[in-house]
């Protein structure tokens, strides 16, 4: 589609351009809703940081692992180019990866700062979706994550992606994810519009979502992403977090983690 724009005569990767324009609302609105948690709005700042951290790390190690491999079956090529082993390995996200990644970055601050840990997935939950789905329009401006053949009504056809087949009809399944993301951050608003028993937010969204990206899936057209006995790594991490959304959804957790730990 359009890869970059130009701004200033400084070409500007719309991909990135859209993560950050994602984060930056997804803070935002973690701050709007920060009151029903009683969390300050440094706390929201400091911890998304500390999550951003986490997220780059994770996206990027699930990435390697998924191709993995491929870098094995090459390492000759590899070796002989490292400029190309370069451009690999900077060149990729796994966004379950991000994910994991910014749990742990979260948490890791949590700790350190004493906050409720559980309160703050909850407090972010509907923030994931937002930014995830500004991410899912900037891997539609590089091709990248792109659907399966299909030349039916609303299909799509790159000319300059380095990443997507050029010249061949695709389903826009980026837009489409992202479409569902928009809807799981609209849904979370109105589901969290008001406390709720803590990790009850968070677990409708890690259930909604896996639920969908094991489906999405099937209609993904890159291949490099894993696949173990017919199931995709993404689709393997679906079903290991299905089950979790559930736990946490229903756990009744101590009267102390219902409390905000916040109060300084």
């Amino acid at each position: 589609m359009l890869p970059t724009i130009e701004v200033l005569g400084r070409e500007i990767s719309l991909y990135g351009l859209m993560g950050v324009i994602g984060i930056f609302f997804g803070v935002l609105a973690a701050i709007y809703r920060r009151k029903i948690y009683h969390i300050s709005k440094e706390d929201v700042i400091f911890s998304s940081c500390y999550a951003g951290i986490g997220l780059l790390l994770g996206a990027k190690l699930l990435f390697i692992i998924t191709i993995m491999p491929d870098l094995i079956r090459n390492k000759d090529l590899l070796i002989a180019n490292p400029k190309l082993l370069l451009h690999i390995l900077f060149g990729g996200l796994v966004f379950y990866g991000g994910l994991i990644g910014a749990f742990l970055g979260f948490y890791v601050y949590s700790k350190q700062y004493k906050i409720n840990f559980i309160n703050l997935l909850d407090l972010i939950a509907p923030s994931i979706p937002l930014i995830h789905g500004f991410g899912r329009i900037g891997c539609f401006t590089a091709g990248c994550c792109y659907g399966i053949e299909y030349d039916g009504l609303f299909h799509v056809i790159f000319r300059y992606s380095q990443a997507a087949p050029n010249g061949v009809a695709l389903l826009p399944i980026q837009l489409i994810s992202s479409g569902i993301n928009f809807l799981g951050c609209i849904v979370l608003f109105i589901y969290g519009r008001n406390k709720r028993k803590s990790g009850r937010v968070i677990g409708v969204y890690l259930i909604f979502y896996s639920i969908a990206r094991f489906n999405i899936e099937f209609f993904r057209g890159d291949v490099v992403r894993g696949v173990f006995f017919g199931i995709s790594t993404s689709q393997w991490i679906s079903l290991l977090l299905i089950p979790i959304g559930f736990w946490l959804y229903f756990k009744k957790f101590p009267i102390e983690l219902e409390k905000t730990m916040n109060e300084k």
